[in-house]
């Protein structure tokens, strides 16, 4: 296991923004979509690409491209360029951008000793090894009227020299969800495959946010509850990384599509056989986050029977609306999704039934209309805080969204690609997405305490040898 101490130098930094007079100075109001999302910290993502050549020429010959498209593309996603405007009651936060005063987006360029084949594998890594790989936010400037100004996204490119290149990004997920960074990724290495030739080749992003209609007043609910925390939420979490999980691991898990296909079938047959039913929602989805929920509720080692288990998710709500919204609207417009089972249901015999049961009703209830029960959100962060003890499973990620085949700046496809911050001992995180492998297959990211996730991967690994002993 390679050791904790930073295996990453900065070799400079520079300050990007959208090119001179082509955005004009302009503010942009939260909508409760994002407003829910104050309450959490920064969001890790990054992106490895093969690209075997020297630090010297990747900063001579790749920089300058990846800044100049970059520049480019920031003209059209401009609010990541932009300030977050936290000033005091009764104003209300916004995002503001203007070349007057010089708002940008920094890049750091770092070189790494890491062993950058071991990061990109599925094989165990110490999480200390990829926390280096994005930058962390500055504080917020505090003005004297009691007005926060907080930098919400920084960009790092690191160098792997003669292995390859790895693009980090950090950012409040205030100011996004992982549809719009998604699309923002997409276009920029367009852009640059394009040598800025084209533009956007892609849909532009729509930042109309008039377009997100309020009717139960779930933003000034959401306000009052961001208000009454004390510290703001993010500000504990503006570096999340914490010395004492030097000691974690992550590892990814690789599923490919027959085998989902086989675990589907052998999962609804066993559910028909308990139940007298069809599951109410089987797919791919729900029943790798039922193994996976059920799996990791049992590696943890709960003493308490009676401990409720949580599993928290987000949905996409785009085209989920009452109203039209575009596809391409960038910002956050995701439904808080969360269901619950008795630790003592879920590692019996059957719980693997009864936690598809539980999110395949979930995700069934989409349909009766994705704000419902939405007045509870911030409840539920509150709850996750300050309840008594639970377990309490997040979802990061989105297998429908491909972080693999789309984002291409001309080194070919990344060779993987993740959240890094899904290491905190509580809440417990899981990362899902496309898998880069094949069409139709999941990877899964979990990050545990070394023990555990030995423990982890024995069950996961036999629970996957199930329906094959049942042929």
């Amino acid at each position: 296991m390679e050791g904790s101490c930073n295996p990453a130098r900065v070799v400079g930094q520079c300050k990007v923004s959208p090119p001179p007079g082509s955005v004009p100075t302009t503010s942009l109001p939260l909508t409760f979509f994002d407003i829910v999302f104050l309450f959490c910290g920064p969001v890790e993502f990054v992106y490895f690409y093969e690209f075997p050549h020297p630090l010297h020429h990747i900063t001579q010959t790749i920089l300058p491209k990846l800044r100049h498209s970059l520049s480019l593309t920031l003209q059209h996603f401009f609010p990541l360029a932009s300030n977050l405007i936290c000033p005091p009651p009764p104003s209300k936060p916004f995002l503001h951008y203007s070349e007057t005063d010089r708002t940008s987006l920094l890049l750091t360029i770092a070189e790494s000793s890491s062993n950058f084949n071991r990061l990109t594998s599925h094989r165990v890594n110490n999480v200390a090894q990829s926390h280096f790989l994005v930058p962390p936010l500055p504080p917020a400037r505090v003005l004297e009227d009691g007005t926060r100004v907080v930098t919400p996204v920084a960009l790092q490119l690191t160098v792997f020299p003669n292995s390859g290149i790895c693009i980090g990004i950090n950012f409040l997920h205030a100011l996004t969800d992982g549809s719009s960074l998604h699309h923002f990724m997409k276009s920029w290495a367009s852009v640059c495959l394009s040598q800025g030739v084209k533009a956007l080749t892609s849909t532009p992003p729509s930042h109309n946010r008039g377009l997100i209609k309020d009717p139960c007043g779930l933003e000034n609910k959401f306000l009052a509850a961001w208000r009454s925390w004390t510290p703001i939420p993010w500000e504990l979490h503006m570096n999340p990384f914490h010395p004492s999980l030097t000691e974690n691991v992550r590892t990814t898990f690789v599923l490919s599509r027959p085998k989902i296909d086989r675990l589907k079938q052998w999962v609804s047959s066993l559910f028909s056989a308990v139940h007298g039913s069809k599951p109410p929602h089987m797919s791919s989805f729900v029943v790798i986050c039922a193994l996976t929920w059920v799996c990791l509720v049992k590696a943890e080692e709960i003493n308490d029977d009676e401990m409720q288990c949580y599993f928290n998710y987000s949905a996409d709500s785009r085209n989920r609306l009452e109203y039209p919204l575009p596809s391409s609207y960038f910002g956050n417009c995701l439904s808080i999704r969360s269901t619950q089972v008795k630790k003592s249901v879920l590692v019996k015999e059957n719980g693997l039934i009864m936690a598809v049961d539980a999110i395949g009703k979930n995700v069934k209830d989409l349909e009766s209309g994705v704000l419902r029960g939405a007045k509870e959100w911030t409840s539920d962060w509150d709850e996750g805080t300050n309840s008594p003890p639970m377990h309490l499973t997040l979802l990061a990620g989105s297998p429908r969204l491909d972080f693999y085949n789309d984002i291409d700046f001309g080194w070919g496809r990344p060779k993987k690609s993740e959240v890094i911050n899904v290491d905190f001992d509580f809440p417990k995180f899981i990362y899902l997405s496309n898998s880069r492998e094949e069409e139709g297959g999941f990877e899964i990211v979990l990050a545990l305490e070394k023990a555990k996730m030995k423990s982890f991967t024995s069950i996961f690994e036999q629970a996957l040898k199930l329906p094959e002993s049942h042929l």
